[in-house]
C-alpha cells in the first residue's frame, strides 16, 4: 500500500486565526499518537490571513480512513474546529509517488 497525503483547506473566520491555532493544537494533543500519521503540519496561506491547510501523512489509505472515521474526529476533534470555518472547506487526498527529505 502506497502512503497518501490530505491536505484540508479551509477559510477562518477573520481575525480568528490564533484562536484557531490554539484549537488545532489541542486536537492534536487530544488525539495524541494516532497509527498510521507519519507528520502533520498546520499551514497558514501567506496571501489570505484567513486562510488555513492542515496537511498529514498516511501510512495507507486504510490507516486514514480508520482515523476519519472514528468516533474520535466526529464527536470531539471536529467540533472544536468547525466553530472557526466560514463554510469553505475542501479535503483532497492523494497518493505519494515521490518523496524527498531534506
Amino acid at each position: 500500500m502506497a502512503q497518501v497525503m490530505r491536505i484540508v483547506w479551509g477559510k477562518i473566520k477573520p481575525g480568528a486565526w490564533t484562536e484557531y491555532k490554539t484549537a488545532y493544537q489541542e486536537c492534536c494533543q487530544i488525539a495524541g499518537r494516532i497509527d498510521g500519521l507519519e507528520g502533520r503540519w498546520l499551514v497558514r496561506d501567506q496571501s489570505d490571513e484567513d486562510a488555513a491547510y492542515s496537511v498529514t501523512i498516511w501510512r495507507d489509505m486504510d490507516a486514514l480512513n480508520t482515523y476519519a472515521e472514528s468516533d474520535l474526529v466526529k464527536n470531539t476533534l471536529f467540533p472544536m474546529l468547525d466553530p472557526y470555518y466560514v463554510g469553505k472547506y475542501v479535503s483532497n487526498v492523494s497518493t505519494i509517488e515521490h518523496q524527498e527529505v531534506h
